[in-house]
């Protein structure tokens, strides 16, 4: 039998797209929704079962299962859900909706593209990222791991864009832009510059609100691995060190 997990019970928009895909195509023989909150065992999204936490994933056989992560709140959380699945070996399916023209886009394992996303020709979407409703990624651009492309976000064409990057709600990012691994943009900001790593922009132009060495300090990758936060460290110090100077102190606008 073969089965379709989907990690994360929070998201019935996932759980509709997985049943609209299956009945397009008869891919598994059921779906069912994991979640490592045990006060949702039981409980059901849309019909679909949540049978209980990750770890019955170490029951699915390579050939009889897959998985795919519907936890997508914030980028950082993706990270740590996708890890933990990636634990189990069970292969990561990618779920794109029948609507989304797909023609000349390169995608990883595990990508989420929702109903009304947009791919432009010649971008490549990082394993594990997520497009919501509305969701644009224009043509060439790069997109990096377990990046989350909230409702109604545009990404223009050309944009370069590290690993676990979160675009908010109706904001917008324009051509040519380089993003730093790890950063947040807050709903409803216009980009128009590059974006450190690691830091938070927001406003219309976007401005700096929050750097990595904030974050850090309160704690925001706590659900990381102590190794996973040394190496993002490692990672956005590099990209800041390598940035043109006025882009690592000051504002981005």
């Amino acid at each position: 039998m073969n089965t379709l997990y989907l990690c994360g019970a929070g998201n019935p928009e996932g759980v509709r797209l997985a049943r609209k895909i299956n009945r397009a195509c008869g891919r598994w023989d059921r779906i069912v929704v994991l979640d490592d909150d045990a006060s949702k065992l039981g409980q059901s999204s849309l019909g679909v079962e949540v049978a209980g936490p990750f770890c019955l994933l170490g029951e699915a056989g390579s050939d009889s299962g897959e998985v795919a992560s519907l936890v997508a709140r914030t980028a950082v959380k993706r990270w740590a859900a996708w890890e933990k699945i990636e634990h189990y070996g069970v292969p990561a399916v990618t779920l794109i909706d029948p609507s989304v023209d797909v023609e000349g886009v390169e995608t990883g394992r595990g990508v989420i593209v929702y109903q009304n996303g947009f791919l432009g020709a010649e971008a490549t979407v990082g394993d594990g990222t997520a497009v919501f409703m509305g969701g644009n990624i224009g043509h060439e651009s790069r997109v990096g791991r377990c990046c989350v492309i909230a409702p109604n976000a545009v990404l223009n064409a050309r944009v370069r864009m590290g690993d676990c990057v979160y675009v908010g709600t109706n904001s917008s990012v324009l051509p040519e832009i380089n993003v730093g691994a790890w950063a947040t943009i807050g709903a409803g900001a216009v980009v128009t510059r590059d974006v450190p790593a690691g830091t938070t922009v927001m406003g219309n132009p976007a401005k700096i609100v929050l750097t990595l060495e904030l974050k850090l300090k309160m704690g925001w990758f706590t659900a990381l691995s102590a190794d996973l936060r040394r190496a993002l460290a490692r990672q956005a110090w590099n990209e800041a060190a390598a940035a043109p100077k006025s882009l690592t102190h000051g504002r981005v606008e």
